[in-house]
């Protein structure tokens, strides 16, 4: 068990699958208690039974008060908190000329504005903590892809709100840390299409989990502002 994570007290949103379960899974493993926060109750669950001594804490990132009220629920089950992962996500694609509002709505609300009120309600209790952010953010952040204007509008937007976070809070304690993501094989492509990849290629839940550790594991004297991690043939 790592020294660096044990008792550290987690809130994972996006946790019932793909990168959030995977990064819960992780979290458990290097001794955190961890608090999972989604749309799906039965996964939730099933993911708690699986690590036995996490919170479930179902919630719509969408919604203001139910995010605030799920991190009300972990904060009273754990104690505190002094990690947040904001992995909840969302992609609908097309050209932008034919491009539904409702889709647009759809992924910026997600994307965004439910890494906002993830943020903003979990903020005072990892400033006492003197805690971490991590925010997953993606290679669209950095690059544009055609038929992608929604899903990098908000990538590009969750990394420039995690740089104003992170400044906001460097003399507080508190360390931010942004992870520029390439392509992961998830319950993503699932739903969002993408049958014409090859995901064999894409990184892994797990690879990205693995990374979430790393920096979650400094030391308090150093500060992983950004990770850039990519499919070895890199954009596929």
């Amino acid at each position: 068990m790592s020294a660096a994570l044990a008792g550290r007290r987690a809130f994972v949103s996006g946790a019932s699958g793909g990168i959030g379960a995977a990064t819960a899974r992780a979290l458990a493993a290097e001794g955190a208690r961890v608090a999972l926060a989604a749309r799906d109750r039965p996964a939730l669950d099933a993911l708690a039974r699986e690590l036995g001594d996490a919170v479930v804490t179902e919630c719509d990132v969408r919604e203001a008060g139910a995010v605030d009220a799920a991190v009300g629920r972990a904060v009273a089950a754990l104690g505190g908190l002094d990690l947040v992962v904001t992995a909840a996500g969302l992609g609908r694609f097309g050209d932008t000329a034919s491009f539904s509002v409702e889709d647009w709505d759809a992924v910026l609300d997600v994307d965004l504005r439910g890494t906002f009120l993830v943020v903003r309600a979990t903020l005072l209790h990892v400033r006492k903590a003197k805690g971490h952010l991590i925010l997953l953010s993606s290679v669209a952040a950095v690059r544009a892809f055609p038929g992608a204007a929604a899903y990098c509008a908000a990538k590009a937007g969750v990394r420039a709100f995690a740089q104003v976070v992170a400044e906001e809070n460097r003399r507080l304690g508190v360390r931010v840390t942004n992870m520029v993501v390439g392509s992961v094989d998830s319950p993503f492509w699932d739903r969002a299409g993408g049958t014409e990849l090859a995901r064999e290629k894409m990184l892994q839940p797990d690879d990205v989990a693995r990374a979430i550790v790393q920096a979650a594991s400094q030391p308090a004297g150093v500060s992983v502002d950004e990770i850039v991690l990519m499919p070895p043939e890199g954009i596929l």
